[in-house]
């Protein structure tokens, strides 16, 4: 199932893509840098640039070089739409593009010269909205945590606060989408149907990647004041 309304209706989605497989998990909303080398992918992007703009990625962990790695049917990925394209030697090119839907492969229309697919796209299942609120506002509260921690233990002087959308299932993927996860749990949350399935096992990550970035970033600090009076004994 797929509602229309997480990225904006103006959109025509289009149901038979070609399909970019890569070890790589992609989100809607998230943006994609890509770097086209390969023949049969300069040709998959010319053809996505003459039908709107739009191609597939579907995770694939052996994804590689040469290597045929064509999606199985019923497998789930992301469409995303071409924003910008920068055209290099060779007929190479450096495309940006931006995550659209999420779908399901219902048949591989073409293999060669690139993949072709019919595909399916959905939606998470409706579910109770006080649950969401509540998971969500948990959520959002230890997400900034995490980022608070991250920046102090990479001494950033400032961090930019992301803007996460409304909507709880759209900010659910642009959460799971911007932390540090594995592409394997990545690529099952994004497979997920359930908004607060998906919430809950984000809370959990956070949970305990907060406990452990605490201990780093005191430890880091520590460091950073026997630094200090090290230095003022040198003097």
């Amino acid at each position: 199932m797929y509602n229309g309304s997480m990225q904006g209706d103006s959109i025509e989605i289009l149901t038979e893509i070609p399909i970019f497989p890569l070890a790589t998990v992609l989100f809607p909303g998230a943006i994609l840098p890509l770097h086209v080398f390969e023949d049969r992918y300069k040709e998959m992007m010319r053809h996505a640039i003459e039908n709107q703009g739009q191609f597939g990625l579907s995770y694939r962990e052996d994804a590689a070089v040469g290597v045929e790695t064509p999606p199985a049917v019923g497998s789930v990925g992301c469409s995303a739409r071409i924003t910008a394209v920068m055209p290099l030697e060779g007929g190479r090119m450096n495309v940006i593009s931006t995550g659209l839907v999420r779908y399901r492969i219902l048949e591989v229309k073409q293999s060669a010269p690139f993949i072709i697919a019919a595909i399916e796209p959905f939606s998470d299942e409706p579910e109770p909205q006080a649950d969401l609120t509540r998971l969500q506002s948990d959520t959002g509260t230890l997400t900034g945590e995490f980022l608070n921690a991250m920046q102090a233990l990479n001494d950033a002087s400032s961090r930019d606060d992301l803007d996460f959308p409304e909507d709880a299932e759209t900010f659910s993927l642009s959460v799971a989408s911007t932390l540090p996860i594995d592409n394997n749990t990545k690529q099952q949350m994004l497979e997920m149907t359930s908004t607060r399935l998906r919430l809950t096992r984000l809370r959990h990550y956070l949970v305990g990647s907060i406990s452990t970035l605490s201990q780093r970033v005191n430890k880091h600090e520590r460091a950073k004041g026997n630094g200090r009076v090290h230095l003022r004994n040198q003097a």
